[in-house]
Order: structure tokens, then C-alpha cells, then sequence
């Protein structure tokens, strides 16, 4: 009897042995499927766009100058990863982009400024990057106007910020009018209001470099953004 106990314990291990590689090929099985799972959401997450129109026209004034200041601040600290979080956080929330495509475009935006940042002359290599970006939001957005000049608009305001005796207000004002015009199809006449607005918490923030009134450029910033949503909107109407 004990000779039989010790046989049938031996076979219940052999069972138990033998059975090992198919529940590990089970659990290995079910891992699979369930990464397969969370990659199939990570995927559709991360390319679906958020609801709204696909418009530039169409944003919260008071979200974008708030995370225009904290871009702004970023660039200024040279944190360029946060400026590549911001950028990319704003192009998903504003204008609707699925969030690849806000990275993708991000990177060259924040690249185009970084560069900038550290340039004292030479300052076409920028545009490349800036073209590339609104091109992309061209065929987003299933615009129409020209990347190249939009890109060449927005470096012109850029670059004109370091000359001085071209770099007042009213100078930077009506080179971001220019570019508006450009990129919201519009006339210069419609967003120069917006464009000075914007100019002026530039100049600000520039005067005061050293320790700059973050809240009042913010609050000239959601001016600027809230008169550029009411003419853009009037437009459409």
C-alpha cells in the first residue's frame, strides 16, 4: 500500500511537471493579448483628434494666452522640453490635432524657436522647420494658404524683435498683422488690432527681462487672442 501511495504521489508530480509549460504558455498568451489590447488604445488614442472643427479661427482666447505665457517663459529659460510639451499640448487642445500630429508638427515649431534662440544671424536655417509645420497645418486644417510665406512672415517678426529702431509696437504689430493675414486668409485690416496687442506683451515682457509681469503680459495676451477670435469669427458670419 505504501509502495502504491508513493507511485501515485510520484505521478501527480509528473502530472503537475507536465502541466507547467501549458499554463505558462496560457498566462504568456493572455499577457499577449492584453499588451495587444492596451496597444490598440494607446494607438487610437494617440491618433484620433479631438472633436471640434479643424479651423485655426476656432479657440479659447484664455487657454491660449495662458499657455503662451508658459511657452513664452520656457523659451526664455531655454527649458526646451517643456516648450515642446507646451506646443504640443496646444496645437491638440486649440486646433484639434490628434495628438501624433501635434508631436510631429511640436517638434518643429520648438525646433524653429530653440534654433532661433541661439542664432545671432544666419537666421533663414529656421524656415525649413516653420515650413514644415504649416504646411502640416494646411493639410489639417485643409487650408489654403502658402506655407512658405507664412514661415517667412513669422520669421520676419522674429527677427525684426533684435534690430533696433525696427522693433517698436506698432513696427512688430504690423509684421504680425502680415502673417496673420497670410495664415487665417483674411485682410491685414482685420487682425492688426490683435497683432498690436500681441506686440505690446512682447515689448513688455522685453523690457522687463530680468523679472517681467507675467500677469499683465497675460492679460495683454488674452486681449490680443479674445479681439482675434471676435474678428475672425465676425468674418465668418
Amino acid at each position: 500500500m505504501i509502495a502504491d501511495l508513493c507511485a501515485n504521489r510520484n505521478l501527480g508530480r509528473l502530472y503537475i511537471i507536465a502541466a507547467i509549460p501549458s499554463m505558462r504558455r496560457f498566462r504568456a498568451g493572455r499577457l499577449l493579448v492584453a499588451c495587444a489590447i492596451a496597444a490598440a488604445f494607446a494607438l487610437a488614442f494617440v491618433l484620433t483628434p479631438p472633436r471640434g472643427p479643424r479651423s485655426m479661427r476656432v479657440f479659447n482666447p484664455t487657454r491660449l494666452a495662458d499657455l503662451e505665457v508658459r511657452m513664452w517663459q520656457a523659451y526664455y529659460a531655454k527649458e526646451r522640453a517643456r516648450l515642446f510639451a507646451l506646443l504640443v499640448t496646444m496645437l491638440h487642445e486649440q486646433y484639434h490635432y490628434s495628438w501624433a500630429t501635434a508631436t510631429v508638427e511640436g517638434f518643429h515649431l520648438a525646433r524653429a524657436a530653440a534654433t532661433f534662440g541661439d542664432l545671432r544671424g544666419g537666421y533663414d536655417v529656421v524656415l525649413p522647420d516653420l515650413e514644415a509645420a504649416y504646411a502640416r497645418a494646411k493639410s489639417w486644417m485643409h487650408a489654403e494658404f502658402d506655407p512658405r510665406a507664412v514661415a517667412r512672415a513669422e520669421l520676419a517678426w522674429w527677427v525684426a524683435r533684435r534690430v533696433p529702431g525696427q522693433n517698436s509696437p506698432e513696427q512688430i504689430g504690423g509684421l504680425i498683422a502680415d502673417e496673420y493675414a497670410l495664415l487665417y486668409e483674411t485682410t491685414r485690416a482685420r487682425v492688426a488690432a490683435a497683432a498690436l496687442l500681441r506686440a505690446e506683451a512682447a515689448a513688455l515682457r522685453d523690457a522687463q527681462a530680468k523679472q517681467p509681469d507675467w500677469d499683465r503680459i497675460g492679460r495683454l495676451l488674452l486681449q490680443s487672442y479674445s479681439d482675434l477670435r471676435s474678428a475672425l469669427s465676425a468674418e465668418s458670419i
